[in-house]
């Protein structure tokens, strides 16, 4: 590197192995920067990072256990195991020495942890099944559905110090019914959860009721019935909803269905819509995208005729890869990585500049965890 040149921008990944190798990783090229650890084989995800930035604690997909490593090193500091089955999702570390975190499975539970101790200081049971977790300043927003059933849903907000409230979602059903036997069509109901930027609110999203929840005050306070329902007579197995908070009072939401039809499965997408929460009406953004994600400042589509970002008003600022594949997208910072190839091959976009920066090709399936 020339003298008083720049560093080149790294960004925090696992290549997929025989088992996950942890590491800075060149932004542009995706190679190894420094140090590799060996985090175990997947599924591994991460939990959530201390409030410094310095520490990362990891979740294991089959076993209840938090694995911290030191990012400045890359090295290994510590294993909790956790009572209970399941797995851990989704945490938040609000100060240095209390790590609230999900444990999801049959018996899904908020626990509380001091990760300088490495010891459990608390559990919550949870009511039902936790259908997705969402991380936010302070809160932990946990969508909670009946067991092996589609019903009633509701929300679980865990604050700062652990301690759990809910609040009932009128009008939202949410959960899986398993297939009764080999030619029975299992059936799900996947809402939505978008968390504001503060904290402060949520919306939630079917396709037929739109819900913005007080978080402070675990509270309802707008409920719109303007999207449209399923027509008499069709029968929909099974459907989702996605939805990325932009500012103000606007969210983007997508979403998908299927149906169905003797040995056909028929499945759709919505689109990408811009829904204003206060009114509840929503304008059509990107039909022909099957997804939406955040990367800065920019809101990205994909899954559809191209790559494209907005700005968070919804104005086009860039369209790219026209006619290509864009179904997989990650994203850590201004860069975003088209996905191909079992993720191995990536095609590398600056978010901010509004183009592509060339390809990278990894010898391994490579997951991108963020830019810090």
């Amino acid at each position: 590197m020339a003298a008083g040149a720049a560093p080149r921008p790294t960004v925090l990944g696992v290549s997929w192995e025989a088992t996950g190798m942890l590491s800075r990783l060149d932004a542009r090229t995706l190679r190894p920067v420094g140090r590799r650890l060996d985090i175990g084989r997947p599924p591994t995800g991460l939990v959530a990072r201390s409030p410094d930035g310095h520490t990362a604690v990891f979740g294991h997909g089959s076993v209840a256990e938090l694995r911290f490593v030191d990012l400045r090193t890359m090295h290994a500091s510590g294993r909790l195991r956790i009572a209970g089955t399941g797995s851990i999702l989704e945490g938040i570390w609000p100060v240095p020495n209390r790590l609230v975190a999900l444990r999801a499975g049959s018996d899904p539970a908020v626990v509380i942890v001091d990760p300088r101790a490495r010891r459990v200081l608390g559990r919550t049971p949870l009511d039902g099944e936790a259908f997705g977790a969402i991380a936010t300043k302070g809160r932990l927003v946990t969508l909670l559905a009946p067991k092996r059933a589609i019903g009633p849903a509701k929300l679980a907000v865990t604050g700062p110090d652990g301690s759990v409230g809910v609040v009932a979602l009128p009008g939202v059903e949410a959960g899986f019914t398993p297939p009764r036997n080999e030619q029975d069509t299992g059936r799900q109901a996947s809402p939505a959860v978008a968390v504001s930027p503060t904290g402060a609110r949520a919306a939630v999203v079917t396709p037929e009721t739109l819900l913005v929840v007080d978080l402070d005050r675990l509270e309802v306070r707008q409920r719109h019935h303007s999207r449209a329902p399923a027509r008499v007579g069709k029968l929909i197995e099974g459907w989702g909803r996605s939805a990325t908070w932009l500012r103000g009072d606007t969210i983007a939401v997508s979403g998908w269905r299927y149906s169905v039809k003797g040995e056909r499965v028929i499945r759709s997408t919505t689109g990408v819509e811009l829904v204003d929460l206060a009114s509840g009406r929503a304008r059509a953004l990107d039909p022909t995208a099957t997804s939406a994600a955040r990367a800065g400042d920019t809101l990205l589509t994909f899954g559809g005729t191209a790559l494209r970002g907005y700005s968070l008003a919804g104005t086009l600022r860039f369209e790219l890869l026209r006619a290509r594949d864009t179904g997989y997208i990650q994203t850590a910072g201004r860069f975003v990585y088209v996905g191909g190839e079992n993720s191995t091959r990536f095609v590398v976009v600056d978010a901010r500049a509004g183009r592509v920066l060339g390809t990278a090709r990894t010898a391994s399936p490579t997951i991108v965890l963020g830019d810090r």
